[in-house]
């Protein structure tokens, strides 16, 4: 694979498709690429409001959401570094996460997970998930794959929005319920939304829930917060 074919395949999967249905097609290309068991896209990947724009299936999205409920894992990492992480998350828990080394082994089992940032202009602005559960290497090398994800940020960066990634939120993902539940609760407790936020994380994490579904409870009132 070398980078016409990259870039012609991110073009090919775009071309002519609405932006609510764009991130989705670009993270069944990006596992078909990669060669990958599952990919996901992030967006603000160590940000308070991480979001998820795709994942590919439900072991894919499940690993990104328990790294939004526990705040840590390799896509923050590879956001923070801005390089390349990987993780075999096995029997051994690792060091440089270990809750989320658990609680991911414990909720899929073991698998090797490799995080590129997306870099389009040299600063990371997401980071595009990959993961095999056999311990296979990628069909592309590292630094093939490192074009992939910054070929990716420029893909991403056509849909034309204001510098603010919020309305790219808006637009594209379905987790902005969190945003919303987020301030529901920051209202209902008079908290700071950092601090809601946390206790919307702690609640799916008690509970073993998708953080998407906590907040769901709480737009829906089902669940509340106040006194």
């Amino acid at each position: 694979m070398d980078r016409a074919e990259i870039l012609g395949r991110l073009i090919e999967v775009t071309t002519g498709v609405p932006p609510l249905r764009r991130p989705a097609r670009l993270g069944s290309a990006c596992q078909e690429l990669l060669g990958a068991d599952g990919t996901s896209i992030t967006i603000d990947s160590a940000a308070t409001y991480r979001v998820t724009l795709t994942a590919t299936d439900p072991m894919a999205a499940r690993l990104e959401d328990l790294q939004d409920v526990l705040g840590q894992g390799p896509c923050h990492q590879a956001y923070e570094a801005a390089e390349p992480v990987t993780v075999e998350l096995g029997s051994d828990t690792d060091e440089r996460w270990p809750e989320f080394s658990r609680s991911a082994v414990a909720a899929v089992g073991p698998l090797t997970v490799r995080c590129f940032p997306i870099r389009p202009a040299g600063r990371p602005i997401g980071v595009l998930s990959s993961y095999v559960t056999d311990g296979r290497d990628l069909a592309a090398d590292l630094v093939t794959a490192q074009f992939l994800a910054d070929a990716l940020g420029v893909t991403l960066l056509r849909e034309p929005v204001e510098d603010d990634w919020s309305d790219l939120r808006d637009q594209w993902s379905p987790r902005s319920v969190v945003h919303l539940a987020t301030g529901m609760i920051a209202d209902q407790l008079r908290l700071s939304t950092d601090d809601a936020l946390t206790l919307l994380r702690a609640h799916a994490y008690a509970t073993d829930e998708p953080l998407t579904d906590i907040a769901q409870y709480v737009v829906s009132r089902r669940l509340h917060f106040g006194l």
